[in-house]
Formats: structure tokens, C-alpha cells, sequence
């Protein structure tokens, strides 16, 4: 918005909000959430294979290049950076949207442009996996 205005800052909403449908199915849940912040509910889904769809729309958004619909520039690639968490039991929505939003921090923090995922959620199913 600060260097495009917010025609542009819009048209790259609308194209990461379109791309995030294309790239989910079935009874997955895109949702606007806050100002420039989406969030996508994967139900029966685990966190391996919700990193691999936040991986599919991290890619398929970074595969778009941006045309200034004004004047017909190109202002180039539109990246995305990624937080996954999964439900743990007892969650209430706060929790788990707390632990995506770490994550998301966390991939702006570590370069932009990529997917992190909850590791505790990791760790905690790696201890409970057979041996």
C-alpha cells in the first residue's frame, strides 16, 4: 500500500485470495482474517499434510506476477509467508490461531516468502508414534 496505493495492495489481496481457493478442495475453509491475513481451516487434516497444502499455496502464489491494472506495469512476484498449526485437544480457537500467527512471525522473521509449521505439534506426535 505504501508504495503502490491501495488499488494495488487490493488487486494483490484479491489475487492471493484466489489463488488460496484454487489451491484448496473439498471441505477445506478459506477465510479473510484481519486486514492482509488469511486463514485457511483444514478439517481431518494433519500437520504434515496442512504444511504440504501451505506449501502448494505458498508456490502457486509465488508463480503470479502482479500487473498494475492502472497502467499495465509489471511490479513482479507476490510472495507469502506461512504459519501451520494443528487442533490440539482442549483448543479453543485463541490457542490455535496463537500458535499459527507465532509461526507466521516466524517465517517473516526467517527470510519471508515460506512455510513454518508449529513444531511443538510436531515433537508432541513424534513421542507418541510406535517405536
Amino acid at each position: 500500500n505504501d508504495t503502490y496505493g491501495h488499488q494495488t495492495g487490493d488487486q494483490v489481496l484479491r489475487l492471493v485470495g484466489m489463488a488460496v481457493k484454487q489451491t484448496i478442495k473439498g471441505r477445506d475453509i478459506p477465510c479473510r482474517y484481519g486486514g492482509e491475513e488469511f486463514a485457511v481451516l483444514l478439517p481431518d487434516t494433519g500437520i504434515k499434510q496442512a504444511a504440504a497444502v501451505a506449501e502448494n499455496i505458498r508456490k502457486t502464489i509465488a508463480n503470479k506476477e502482479l500487473i498494475k491494472k492502472t497502467t499495465g506495469d509489471n511490479l513482479g512476484r507476490v510472495t507469502i509467508s506461512i504459519g501451520v498449526a494443528e487442533y490440539r485437544a482442549g483448543d479453543n480457537s485463541q490457542a490455535i490461531i496463537e500458535r499459527a500467527d507465532s509461526c507466521l512471525y516466524a517465517a517473516k522473521e526467517g527470510g519471508r516468502n515460506k512455510v513454518v509449521i508449529d513444531t511443538e505439534t510436531q515433537a508432541e506426535q513424534a513421542q507418541k508414534a510406535p517405536r
